[in-house]
């Protein structure tokens, strides 16, 4: 059920009359019926693998023990493996089941806190079957915890009529970013990385920087619908962005970019390998051939590298997708490892960290950065990540035509004016938006309903019909 669709809206309306209507004994059973129609809305056969792995893992952890943990991940992972990567199997027309990346991180995160004995394991499988299928939560996140969303699923939510508005308004704010924002620029993208050797190195820029904004926009708008449409229901989910593009450093801009996948990687992945024996006696061996390292620096060499091909082969079995992911475990290791030095540097040269000229230099640094990395990753082949990066290498200039080369694409004449001001414009508010919301949490609350309405006419003008897919839901 897209979330951008008539259908969608009128099953909410029917679910919040319902729910609001329940009593308090009946409310989260509503909940959850509702998140199995939302499941089963798509393709109903796929309800079967999201019931195995709620059953299987709730029955498992009800004696949390070594084998069961192990059997839990199997069960999980090889669901997993068996719909995402068919296709490397040679198995072309089986389509993953809906958010099976994202509840299957849920499943093993609960199985592991069961074992890790963090929390108590849940004797009712209902009540957990709601925590794993909470439909806002279910297709891309955020990545909820037992502990944290628990209680609130199933506890009595009387009406609000403030949480309806406030939930409303964020609402409007996601679509508007998806369908404005991210679908005025997508089709821009899409043309640039389809063929980028046909393209000179400043429209490749221009592409890569519209691809920042497009991901940004599609997916915290992803987020603003799902965390509006929670709250109307009077549940909280986590925040899962924090102006990341405000970023000083490459882990900062992780830990504000999708906040709960990179809690779950760092929870049940990351600190688990730092650890272990295996990883202890690694670095112990790395010490002797590099005896003036700190020990815990050693410690987070091997772990890291393990996230990051994890998190790149999560998303996907592309090329693309792996060099993603080493790229990023190198621009870590070498941030973990040179940390000391730049402190010790920066001192030497009076940097000041609250000079707004170096703030704006790290945050720039950082953008630089990170468009390397999303120039691999956007990349549908390796033919076409070497022509972009040699593009922009060797055919990179600002000049009067080549700045009319890099509008072609928005189309001719009129049509690419036209689209270029507008984005301009676009653009330039929502940084605005961003830059005060940075300084101040509560910037433009005051009157956030004369901004709802004024963000309805721009999304009826200028909103792109058809690009209604949220990137996220591909993984």
């Amino acid at each position: 059920m897209n979330l951008l669709s008539f259908v969608f809206f009128a099953f909410l309306c029917i679910l919040l009359l319902l729910y609001y209507k329940a009593g308090s004994g009946l409310q989260w059973k509503v909940l959850l019926f509702a998140s199995l129609v939302f499941y089963m809305w798509a393709r109903p056969v796929y309800v079967v693998f999201i019931l195995i792995s709620i059953v299987s893992t709730w029955k498992l952890m009800q004696n949390p023990v070594k084998s069961h943990f192990i059997w839990t991940i199997v069960i999980n992972l090889g669901l997993l493996v068996i719909f995402k990567y068919s296709v490397n199997f040679g198995i072309h027309d089986l389509i993953a089941p809906l958010g099976i990346s994202f509840y299957t991180f849920m499943t093993l995160g609960y199985a592991h806190d069961c074992y890790d004995k963090k929390i108590t394991p849940s004797n009712d499988l209902l009540r957990y079957a709601l925590f794993i299928s909470y439909f806002p939560q279910l297709t891309q996140g955020p990545i909820g915890t037992y502990q944290e969303m628990q209680e609130q699923l199933t506890e009595y939510h009387k009406f609000d009529p403030e949480n309806i508005k406030l939930g409303a308004y964020r609402v409007i704010i996601g679509v508007f970013k998806k369908l404005v924002i991210a679908g005025r620029v997508a089709f821009y993208i899409d043309t640039v990385y389809a063929s980028p050797k046909s393209y000179g190195g400043l429209t490749i820029i221009v592409a890569t920087c519209f691809y920042l904004i497009e991901m940004y926009a599609d997916f915290s708008g992803y987020m603003d619908i799902v965390c509006g449409v929670s709250q109307m229901l009077g549940i909280r989910l986590k925040e899962n962005f924090r102006r990341p593009y405000f970023s000083k450093s490459i882990p900062e801009y992780w830990r504000r970019w999708h906040i709960s996948l990179n809690e779950w990687f760092n929870t049940h992945l990351f600190m688990p390998s730092v650890t272990t024996d295996w990883n202890r006696k690694l670095a112990r061996l790395l010490g002797k051939v590099f005896p003036k390292a700190k020990k815990g620096t050693l410690r987070l060499i091997f772990p890291t590298i393990i996230v990051w091909i994890v998190t790149g082969v999560w998303h996907g079995a592309k090329v693309s997708y792996l060099g993603w992911g080493i790229y990023f475990a190198a621009v870590m290791l070498i941030s973990f490892c040179t940390s000391s030095y730049v402190k010790k540097f920066s001192k030497k040269i009076h940097w000041n960290p609250d000079n707004v000229f170096v703030k704006i230099f790290q945050v720039v640094r950082t953008l630089f950065v990170l468009s390397i990395g999303e120039i691999i990753y956007r990349s549908e082949s390796l033919e076409n990540m070497k022509a972009a990066f040699r593009n922009i290498l060797t055919d990179t200039r600002i000049s009067g035509s080549s700045i009319a080369a890099a509008m072609t694409p928005f189309g001719n004449g009129n049509q690419a004016a036209a689209s270029v001001i507008i984005i301009a414009v676009l653009a330039i508010a929502q940084f605005a938006v961003e830059l005060a919301k940075e300084k101040d949490e509560k910037a433009f609350t005051g009157h956030r309903y004369l901004y709802a309405g004024a963000m309805l006419v721009v999304i009826a003008l200028f909103g792109v019909a058809g690009k209604s897919n949220f990137m996220y839901q591909a993984f």
